[in-house]
């Protein structure tokens, strides 16, 4: 069933921000998912077009597969090559104006609401007029 509703949001969705990348909201019973497929469209297409940064993608993939030969975590030996390739790819998706709005929004609209406890609360009796007892 939720592989139908995941399809049928795939069809029917309204992106929250449409510029300068297609972003979507799709709410999940303790809050919501962000749908960042455009960005990441855009970044495996930058990384096929463009042979620099292709070259140093392939070159973190030696470097993880000789770490796990060795049985490293393999994160160390290509830091420094991820922080480039984040640099020329880019990491960071910007939201301005009527998109950072209406996101924040939509954010706000799915988190929880608080609750209030009845029966916690406790009444003060006011004050008494003169000459009512």
């Amino acid at each position: 069933m939720n592989r139908v509703r995941l399809y049928l949001h795939r069809l029917f969705r309204r992106p929250v921000i449409t510029d300068p990348m297609r972003i979507s909201t799709r709410r999940i019973p303790d809050g919501l998912l962000l749908d960042f497929e455009d960005y990441f469209t855009y970044v495996i297409e930058t990384i096929a077009d463009d042979e620099e940064i292709l070259a140093l993608f392939l070159e973190v993939v030696e470097d993880r597969g000789m770490a796990r030969e060795r049985r490293h975590d393999g994160w160390e030996p290509e830091k420094l090559l991820m922080e480039q390739l984040a640099e020329r790819v880019g990491h960071e998706v910007p939201f301005r104006g009527k998109a950072l709005r209406l996101l924040g929004e939509r954010l706000l609209s799915a988190a929880p609401k608080p609750k209030t406890e009845t029966g916690t609360v406790v009444q003060l009796p006011g004050q008494r007029q003169a000459g009512a007892a």
